[in-house]
């Protein structure tokens, strides 16, 4: 099919990606649209990774579409995401909006937005399947992919998704699986990304875990005895202090509009940042 001719095997790997995943240029045009919009983490993998993986491990994911193709050939996909470059980026966007605060589920909206064009622009209109973190009806495991293709290490025990370089800071945002070949990557998945946590983290990490456990269930109390959710935003942010305790990427921690705005979607905090940020020169 025409999307078949779009995309080949380079030898030299982008700057940034997995350890053995290489673009053509279609693609390194596509990452770096989206990179200019924030969205600065672009994986291809090959989607037999993923459903392998699922089915060894007897996940009960859903396997992602091959368009029929071959299994020989593979299917071209790509994981997005993105690391703290998403917050000014997506602030910018807001504040350009004719009444910011109107906006429904701004963060979604915006990365929804930038990503579509980005694929339609892409695929020229051939054959393609987008797979949105919202769309809990279509699940996909971000972390699995992330985990398959050799981009994070995934620590089973916080479910954590850990970058080399950005560590726990970063969040993605859908899997794009294009109607071509991927058999250039080989038959087998590149090399896992080795354990990122040092014993101090895995330490702190299960102090964490406890006491956002502990959080939880006193949140839960509450809702039985109050009828109420008095507690969720500490609970959230309880669970979001998990993050603080890998080492590897501290220099991309979030900042604390964002930390707080991606686990609590509390508008009052994201209006205070847009209106806080530079004027646009």
């Amino acid at each position: 099919g025409e999307t078949a001719q779009l995309f080949r095997r380079l030898e030299v790997p982008r700057q940034g990606c997995g350890p053995c995943v290489c673009m053509d240029p279609q693609l390194e045009r596509f990452a770096d649209t989206l990179a200019l919009a924030g969205i600065d983490i672009t994986q291809p993998f090959d989607v037999r990774w993923y459903n392998a993986h699922a089915i060894e491990h007897s996940l009960p994911l859903s396997p992602l579409p091959t368009f029929e193709r071959p299994p020989s050939d593979g299917t071209l996909a790509v994981l997005l995401g993105n690391s703290t470059a998403l917050w000014p980026a997506f602030l910018r966007w807001l504040a350009a909006q004719p009444d910011p605060e109107s906006v429904t589920d701004p963060l979604d909206t915006y990365t929804a937005s930038v990503i579509s064009a980005a694929v339609a622009d892409l695929t020229g209109g051939a054959r393609h399947d987008i797979f949105w973190v919202t769309d809990s009806s279509r699940l996909v495991s971000m972390q699995r992919v992330a985990l398959v293709s050799g981009l994070c290490y995934h620590d089973a025990e916080t479910q954590l998704s850990i970058h080399p370089a950005f560590g726990a800071w970063v969040a993605f945002r859908a899997v794009v699986v294009l109607d071509a070949p991927a058999a250039r990557f080989g038959d087998s998945p590149p090399p896992l990304v080795r354990c990122l946590l040092t014993d101090a983290d895995k330490a702190s990490a299960r102090d964490a875990m406890a006491a956002a456990l502990r959080a939880s269930d006193e949140a839960n109390l509450c809702t039985q005895l109050h009828g109420a959710k008095g507690m969720e935003r500490d609970v959230r942010l309880a669970w979001a202090a998990l993050r603080d305790c890998v080492t590897v990427g501290r220099d991309h921690r979030y900042s604390e509009a964002q930390l707080v705005y991606h686990y609590t979607k509390d508008r009052e905090v994201l209006m205070h940042a847009m209106r806080a940020q530079p004027a646009a020169t």
